[in-house]
Order: C-alpha cells, then sequence, then structure tokens
C-alpha cells in the first residue's frame, strides 16, 4: 500500500497550550462580567443572576465545542466535526483537497497563515479544523491526505462536472482576492499623499472635497479593492 494509505488514522485537534490559553481568556472574562454586574447598583437581581448563569452556560458550552473540533481521516472518509455541526466526506466523494493563504491573518493576531480545504461532491468547499500551519506541518500532512485520497477514491473516480465548475469560480474568487489585497496595499500609500496634499497646495474647492480624508480613505480604498476584484474575477473566468 502507498505511503498515505499506512499511515491512517490521522486526527487533528487544537494543541493543549492554546486550549489552556483559550480557558483562561474564558475564565477572565467571565470573572469580569460577574464583578461587572454585580457591582452595578442600579442592576435588579431578577435580570443580573439569570444572566450569569447564561453567560457561565454559554462560555462552558463554547469551550466545551472547541474542544470537541476535530479532524479525522480514515480509511473511509474524512469527518469533520466542527461547533455545531458534523460532516463526513468519503473518499470517492472528495474533489480536492487543498491548502489555502487565509486572507484574514493579516487582520487577527495568532491566526493562522495557512488554512487547508477539502471540497465535496458539490463542489463547496469544507474547512478542516486544525490542519493548518500553527497546529501541524500543513505541507507534510496535506501529502499525506493526498496520497490517501488517491489511493482509497476508486480506480474508477472522476471529477464531477459541476463541482469542477464550481471549483473554478472558487479559485477565481481567491485570486481575485489576494490580487484585490494586494492592489490595496499599493495604492495605499498614493492615497496618503492625495489625502495630504490640500494641506500644501491650493486646489478648487471641489477637488479639495475629493481629496478628503474620509472621501480618499473611507471611500477610495474601498472602492479599488472592489473594482479590482470584480475586475481580476471577470478576467480569470473569461480566460479559463
Amino acid at each position: 500500500m502507498g505511503a498515505g494509505y499506512e499511515r491512517l488514522p490521522r486526527e487533528y485537534r487544537s494543541k493543549r497550550s492554546r486550549m489552556r490559553l483559550f480557558l483562561w481568556v474564558i475564565a477572565l472574562g467571565t470573572v469580569s462580567v460577574a464583578l461587572t454586574l454585580l457591582s452595578a447598583d442600579d442592576l435588579p437581581t431578577s435580570f443580573t443572576y439569570p444572566f450569569l448563569v447564561a453567560w457561565v452556560a454559554l462560555m462552558g458550552w463554547l469551550f466545551y465545542a472547541t474542544l470537541r473540533c476535530s479532524t479525522t481521516a480514515d480509511l473511509k472518509a474524512i469527518h469533520v466535526r466542527a461547533m455545531v455541526r458534523r460532516r463526513r466526506l468519503a473518499w470517492e466523494d472528495i474533489q480536492g483537497i487543498r491548502a489555502e493563504l487565509n486572507p484574514g491573518a493579516a487582520l487577527q493576531q495568532n491566526a493562522p497563515g495557512v488554512l487547508v480545504y477539502a471540497f465535496g461532491r458539490d463542489g463547496k468547499k469544507v474547512l478542516l479544523p486544525f490542519l493548518d500551519d500553527l497546529h501541524v506541518n500543513v505541507e507534510r500532512e496535506v501529502g499525506v491526505l493526498l496520497e490517501a485520497w488517491e489511493e482509497l477514491r476508486g480506480e474508477d473516480w472522476a471529477p464531477l462536472p459541476e463541482a469542477v465548475a464550481r471549483i473554478d469560480r472558487h479559485n477565481a474568487r481567491q485570486a481575485a482576492i489576494l490580487t484585490a489585497f494586494a492592489t490595496t496595499m499599493l495604492v495605499f500609500i498614493p492615497l496618503v499623499v492625495l489625502m495630504l496634499l490640500p494641506l500644501f497646495v491650493d486646489m478648487p474647492g471641489w477637488l479639495e472635497s475629493v481629496l478628503h480624508p474620509f472621501v480618499t480613505m473611507g471611500v477610495g480604498m474601498p472602492l479599488v479593492f472592489v473594482l479590482t476584484a470584480v475586475f481580476s474575477y471577470r478576467r480569470r473566468m473569461r480566460d479559463g
């Protein structure tokens, strides 16, 4: 048997150190909420105590659900357990397994930079929890799963046309978003220069209004992002 087949089953869960940190955050947040409510003189006990009970129950469920989240690969399928949903992706139904950059990583501290997805029969991508660059060697683990998929999906496996079309659209959207992010970052400095230009150069009133910081940064940057994403997506879909 191939290497991927022989190295199953595999399970991916959150690191214990991260779960302990998460527990501390929940505990400190709960204590902070409790002290704030109990020290408020204008809140009736009929609200305070039921709210605290609901808060503790919610935080307990949140920690328990996160603790149970996992990705497991065995000889039959990839099993995904998210916070509120389970999915079973049989090997023969999977249309692809791929690692992708996480566009939101730059906006979140300690967020994974690379995420791994599997594509189901309908072409929709399914996030594989904890199969990311914070928890595993992504290149190695994706290689294992790809080898297992190629071995276990069956000799008569063929990609489904509908799924292929949907995956192509997904790839075009993903590339368009990354292109839009890069373009927006490139125009940031020029937009700042334009925003500051009225401070040093006399301009007509209408042009000064156009270069107002709210218009330049609040409208200009989102507009650049949207237009770049739309044009990039259409071009990629047209070129195939």
